[in-house]
């Protein structure tokens, strides 16, 4: 494995990106349509990530559909990316290859982003509640994380809201690297 410090700071390049995407797409609602402008929401712009978007024509119910669909692909995708990241560089086992270890601190939050990149990766991507593996996975996301659910129940989704899931998600990631880094030392 290299350097624990050069794997988090490549989480942290990804974070970035994307908090760059979402500023840009950032999850809107309908009661939005007909706007001609907007900022980007108060979680971004804190972190120094301020837009501001322009509609010309105003923003219509199909735009706020779509702006919100690549929001949750860019969330999904982050997933997806952060456990190829760790499965390149070998902290989290490759399928049949090995286990990673519970005892270390951000354990919990490794195996959930490794069965959730296989939710949306080798199923459907959606939160299906007559599947038991789905369900156990989504409790444990909602229980981890105190997720709201409401939204995300409705939807079939997955809650992988930036804020209150994929980047304390990240964060505990981090803290298993390090602390499998020690280890190892």
């Amino acid at each position: 494995m290299i350097a624990a410090s050069q794997i988090i700071d490549q989480i942290d390049i990804q974070i970035h990106n994307l908090m760059n995407v979402r500023a840009v797409f950032p999850t809107l609602w309908k009661g939005m349509a007909g706007a001609h402008q907007f900022r980007t929401p108060p979680f971004y712009s804190s972190q120094g990530y301020n837009v501001t978007l322009v509609f010309d024509p105003p923003l219509t119910e199909q735009q706020i559909e779509e702006i919100n669909r690549i929001g949750r692909w860019a969330n999904q995708s982050f997933v997806v990316w952060l456990c190829a990241l760790l499965e390149f560089h070998h902290v989290i086992p490759v399928e049949a290859q090995g286990h990673f270890n519970n005892k270390l601190e951000g354990h919990e939050e490794i195996d959930i982003l490794r069965r959730l990149r296989n939710e949306l990766v080798h199923q459907s991507g959606k939160y299906n509640s007559q599947e038991p593996e789905s369900r156990k996975l989504y409790e444990r996301m909602v229980h981890r994380f105190l997720l709201r659910t409401e939204s995300a129940n409705t939807a079939h989704e997955f809650p992988v809201h930036i804020d209150g899931f994929l980047v304390p998600l990240a964060e505990g990631c981090k803290r298993y690297v390090q602390a499998l880094a020690r280890q190892e030392q």
